[in-house]
C-alpha cells in the first residue's frame, strides 16, 4: 500500500508583496496506488520485518483462531477469522482451514508460535501447511529484499 504526505509551507518576509500574486504551478493528481489483481506471489522483506516489527500480539488481532483437536491431540489452529479483510484479500487462506506448521516449525505453544513469527525477519520464504476440507495444502512465498 502507498502513503504520501504532502507538507506545503509558506514564509512570510518584510519585503513588500507583489503587486500580482504568482500563479501556483499546477500539480498533477496522485493517482491512487492500487493492489496487483489476483493472488500473492512474493513478499517484500520490508514488509515482512514491519509485520513482525509490530508485534505478534499485533498480528494475532488480524487473526481469530481456535485449536483443532484430532481424537485428543492438537492438529493445528483453526482460523475463525481474518480482517481485515484488505490484509487477506490475495493470500489463499479462509476461516475453516486448519493451520499447522510455519516454514517448518510447530505452533502448538505459545512460544513455539512467537518464534515461528520472530524468524521471518531472516526467512528466505514464508511456508505455511494447513488443511482445507480434509486435504493438506501448502503456501509457499518467497520473500525478496
Amino acid at each position: 500500500m502507498l502513503f504520501g504526505v504532502l507538507l506545503v509551507t509558506a514564509c512570510g518576509s518584510s519585503a513588500p508583496a507583489p503587486a500580482q500574486a504568482p500563479t501556483a504551478p499546477r500539480v498533477a493528481a496522485a493517482k491512487p496506488a492500487v493492489a496487483p489483481a489476483g493472488p500473492l506471489t512474493t513478499l517484500k522483506r520490508t514488509d515482512v520485518v514491519s509485520v513482525v516489527d509490530a508485534g505478534f500480539g499485533n498480528f494475532l488481532g488480524r487473526v481469530e483462531v481456535e485449536p483443532s483437536l484430532d481424537q485428543g491431540r492438537f492438529r493445528g489452529w483453526t482460523i475463525v477469522d481474518l480482517s481485515p479483510p484488505a490484509f487477506w484479500e490475495r493470500v489463499d487462506l479462509k476461516p475453516g482451514d486448519v493451520v499447522t506448521s510455519v516454514n517448518g516449525l510447530p505452533i502448538e505453544r505459545e512460544m513455539d508460535a512467537w518464534a515461528a513469527f520472530e524468524s521471518l525477519k531472516t526467512a528466505n520464504e514464508l511456508d505455511v501447511s494447513y488443511y482445507r476440507a480434509g486435504a493438506e495444502r501448502k503456501l509457499a512465498y518467497p520473500i525478496v529484499d
